[in-house]
């Protein structure tokens, strides 16, 4: 009978070979996890997967296999030439394709193409090839994406530089798993291996107290800059949203400011991060700074320089110079969109309403600016209503008095 099922591996307990149908330790009972066919046909095959690719992971898969290669050799003997069996048809030609570091290559591409469509931005793009160059293609090479499972994703993430923080490690193996998951729904594997949980502690939201952003704003001389850094702390927008801002979206007859699009790697797009559209209110002070901007540029953009929008690096040079020689350490988004959050909730704003004027889905990332104020609250405890003490406390206090009396 053509051909017999065989494996490579040892027994991981005691080092001893498969033997039987199905291949088995006789000593341990333990069996192999990966299997090979070994059969002559003109010359001598090993194959090592199936049709479609995936590896002999069982032994009733190989016999599946065995059994159809067995037909195939009969029905070339029978056909007396008219049918022939070729066995590199059991190889697929394209398992170069599933190799990691060619299949991830591919999946970036299909990701760049999403830019067009706006469904992702050039941002997220650029940090996803940098964690597929520098992580994740020098660690799986070309091992065959089928065949990385759960251990290899652990030792993965395991071996990843330890000064990178728990976010980023978090983000990489984010990417990594939506590889995986992408290539579940084209069919290339068969699952979608377990990942490893990463646990993220949130720092502390870091803001500025309206004096410090006063001082920050005396010392920018720029008006442009000046009217940008004010416009980040009163209307609550990102920064890639404000340099975005065109005139035709300033109504200073409504007196609001309508948010709907964002800059992306110095490109303009007609969308926010979360595709909304804000009419925000115009701070009386921001007012005043857009009315007294140079001549409105054909570019349209109301933050400009020498008639085109503000770029990225730059806002952020300037901001470092000037907190930098005041003596503050924090980032231009902690700076103005973190500060005005925790600004409003300690002085009482409704948390929906600052929700809604920073373009949050979800509450519970407005929650996380809430910071109680150590006046208000001192405030709160003094007031004249306020128990001073537990009832137990009281009860125990008037006994001691009526104790002393006596």
């Amino acid at each position: 009978m053509v051909g017999k099922i065989r494996s490579k591996e040892k027994c991981p307990q005691c080092g001893g070979a498969f033997h039987g149908e199905p291949l088995t330790c006789s000593a341990c009972k333990t069996i192999p996890t990966r299997y090979y066919i070994d059969f002559y046909w003109k010359k001598q095959h090993k194959l090592y997967s199936d049709e479609d690719g995936y590896p002999l992971s069982s032994w009733e898969q190989a016999e599946r296999l065995l059994s159809h290669l067995r037909h195939e050799i009969d029905r070339e003997l029978k056909s007396k030439g008219k049918f022939r069996f070729d066995p590199k048809n059991y190889v697929r030609r394209d398992l170069n394709k599933l190799k990691f570091e060619n299949y991830a290559r591919t999946w970036l591409t299909w990701r760049a193409e999403e830019i067009e469509y706006d469904d992702i931005s050039r941002g997220y793009l650029k940090s996803v090839e940098s964690y597929v160059r520098n992580y994740m293609v020098p660690f799986f090479g070309n091992s065959n994406i089928r065949e990385i499972q759960e251990t290899a994703i652990d030792d993965f993430r395991r071996q990843l530089p330890r000064h990178l923080k728990p976010k980023t490690v978090k983000n990489i193996l984010g990417i990594l798993g939506k590889i995986f998951q992408d290539a579940f729904g084209r069919r290339d594997i068969e699952r979608v291996p377990i990942f490893p949980k990463v646990k993220i502690e949130r720092p502390p939201i870091r803001w500025l107290e309206e004096e410090d952003q006063e001082r920050i704003l005396e010392a920018t001389t720029d008006p442009v800059y000046r009217a940008l850094f004010l416009f980040l702390m009163k209307q609550g927008c990102r920064p890639n949203e404000a340099r975005a801002l065109k005139w035709d979206r300033v109504d200073f007859r409504r007196n609001h400011v309508i948010i709907n699009a964002a800059m992306d790697e110095g490109v303009f797009r007609e969308r926010t991060k979360v595709r909304d559209t804000r009419r925000i209110p115009m701070h009386p002070r921001v007012r005043e700074a857009l009315e007294s901007l140079p001549t409105r540029a054909l570019s349209g953009f109301v933050f400009i320089y020498r008639g085109e929008p503000l770029k990225e690096n730059t806002v952020n040079l300037v901001w470092r110079r000037i907190t930098g020689g005041l003596g503050i350490d924090i980032s231009l988004y902690q700076g103005t969109k973190h500060s005005g959050a925790s600004q409003a909730i300690n002085a009482g704003v409704d948390l929906k309403v600052i929700q809604e004027m920073l373009g949050h889905k979800d509450p519970r990332t407005t929650a996380r600016y809430m910071e109680v104020s150590a006046d208000r609250l001192k405030a709160f405890w003094d007031r004249p209503d306020y128990p001073q003490s537990s009832p137990r406390a009281k009860k125990k206090k008037a006994k001691l008095l009526e104790i002393n009396k006596k």
